[in-house]
């Protein structure tokens, strides 16, 4: 009988032993997410790591320096008023001093000015920088937060970049980053998330290291991977007009955010017609529309501020890029044989297989999720106006590919890929299985814990395959939602 006994409690301890062994294997191990801002997100200094540091104002735009600037405040005050008459030397000279000396722009072959430098380049998980997360309350960090609260802080990365340079070259620095995160923590493949140029830092890195097969989900959120048509500006698409300018500050009132900053809008509309349409006028009639003008504000405003920055030129879509490149050089803000040169035609070729290859990486288990905003006009400032954009990338390139129709208007057809407002028809994206679309988010404002972002942080997170089947069965959102002023979010 003991003998017996004695069998029955091996057996059962054997059992229990292979049960738990059993819960480990069953245990799924968390993907570490690594996040990566856009345009602005990383602060950046001159005479950086020295008792001289000092930050470069945001975009190199010194605001301070030009309220404090009396010739250039006389100017501008002219440009309100019919019967005063501006002078425009004075007025690009100024403005081209001031964004001239913030040290922003980078060198003839594009790189940055001797001693810049951006804080916050780390290898190690916002577990131990919180202060990252608490920075501002949208944005990646917002994302980031919402993210550490379905996996755990210990499991997210922020990717933190000079977004003024080359694409290329940043993704060399994030697969540094990659390799680091998978030796950390055994993982042997990462998310990664992308917001705005984001999106272009992913698809460079994509180009160049999609045959390691060590990354999970590439997620583009609100991605400039096709760029935007506000870089027209470097084919001289550069008109205004009062209708549209009124139009479009109007329209802000509530399509920003859905009506969050309606106040300020007002505020702005209580300028009036008739002031905002005189500058708007003389804008349009004294430089867009005047050759000699137009190019004298290129030469004295434009080059010296960013005209060496990499990052810009790699946000023009790749159909106008020949035709910026020819009409730049020709005004002299482009050198051909500068080494910015080749780093942006090393990007546009990118930029050229950047369909082949996310179809590459789908095609070897890689997951391709992409996030679109819509509903917001197209900046009043080139002939792409009434484009659909969420503010400042144009839908039809955030979702790689989608049918969209202009503002206010409707695309041809329906199907289950066609928005119920018909303003989408998502079967020609170039991955419409998994691609999201948010009206009323405007570029960047995702906002921590409210419905919005909470549902963005579930698609980068979603365990198995995330498609908009599999996401609308488990949390009932369909791919097309609508978010109001408080990013609370229902189907459209």
């Amino acid at each position: 009988m003991k003998k017996i006994t004695k069998i029955i409690c091996i057996m059962l301890a054997a059992l229990m032993a292979f049960s738990g062994t059993s819960v480990a294997f069953a245990k799924q191990k968390v993907t570490p997410v690594i996040v990566m801002h856009g345009l602005g997100g990383a602060d950046l200094y001159n005479n950086y790591g020295t008792k001289e540091q000092s930050m470069i104002p945001q975009y190199g735009l010194d605001t301070d320096a030009m309220l404090k600037n009396e010739v250039l405040m006389q100017e501008a005050v002219k440009l309100l008023d019919n019967d005063r008459k501006v002078n425009y030397n004075k007025l690009f000279k100024e403005l081209g001093k001031i964004v001239g000396s913030t040290g922003f722009n980078c060198t003839k072959n594009g790189n940055p000015q001797k001693g810049q430098g951006i804080a916050d380049e780390w290898y190690d998980s916002v577990a131990n920088h919180k202060d990252y997360l608490d920075r501002r309350n949208f944005s990646i960090n917002s994302i980031a937060k919402q993210v550490v609260r379905e996996v755990g802080a210990k499991n997210v990365y922020a990717f933190n970049y000079d977004w003024r340079l080359d694409m290329y070259e940043t993704a060399k620095k994030l697969r540094k980053l990659v390799v680091a995160v998978k030796k950390k923590t055994g993982a042997k493949k990462v998310t990664i998330v992308g917001m705005s140029l984001g999106g272009a830092v992913i698809s460079a890195y994509m180009d160049a290291y999609k045959t390691k097969n060590d990354v999970e989900k590439y997620v583009f959120v609100n991605g400039a991977q096709q760029g935007t048509d506000a870089t027209r500006l470097f084919l001289l698409d550069f008109k205004m007009d009062k209708k549209g300018v009124l139009s479009y500050l109007k329209h802000l009132e509530t399509a920003f955010e859905g009506g969050a900053q309606l106040e300020t809008f007002r505020a702005v509309n209580a300028l009036g017609d008739v002031r905002i349409g005189i500058a708007v006028n003389k804008l349009n009639k004294q430089i867009c529309q005047n050759p000699k003008r137009r190019r004298q504000f290129y030469v004295t405003v434009m080059k010296p501020w960013l005209a060496n920055c990499p990052s810009p030129w790699e946000c023009i879509p790749y159909k106008d890029f020949s035709t910026a490149v020819e009409r730049m050089s020709k005004y002299g803000i482009l050198d051909k044989k500068s080494g910015l040169y080749k780093k942006i035609v090393r990007y546009h070729k990118i930029q050229g297989r950047f369909t082949k290859n996310v179809k590459w990486a789908k095609k070897h288990g890689a997951e391709v999720i992409v996030i679109a905003n819509y509903g917001t006009k197209g900046l009043p400032i080139t002939s792409k106006k009434n484009n659909n954009t969420d503010m400042v990338i144009d839908t039809k390139y955030a979702s790689i590919g989608a049918t969209v129709a202009q503002y206010g208007k409707k695309v041809k057809g329906s199907g289950k890929y066609v928005s119920p407002d018909r303003a989408i028809d998502a079967s020609t994206c170039a991955v419409p299985n998994s691609t999201w679309f948010f009206k009323n988010v405007t570029h960047g404002m995702w906002r921590y814990n409210t419905q919005g972002t909470k549902m963005l942080a579930r698609i980068i997170t979603f365990k198995g395959k995330c498609t908009v089947s599999t996401y609308k069965k488990k949390y009932g959102k369909k791919q097309f939602v609508a978010a109001d002023k408080e990013q609370n979010i229902k189907n459209v």
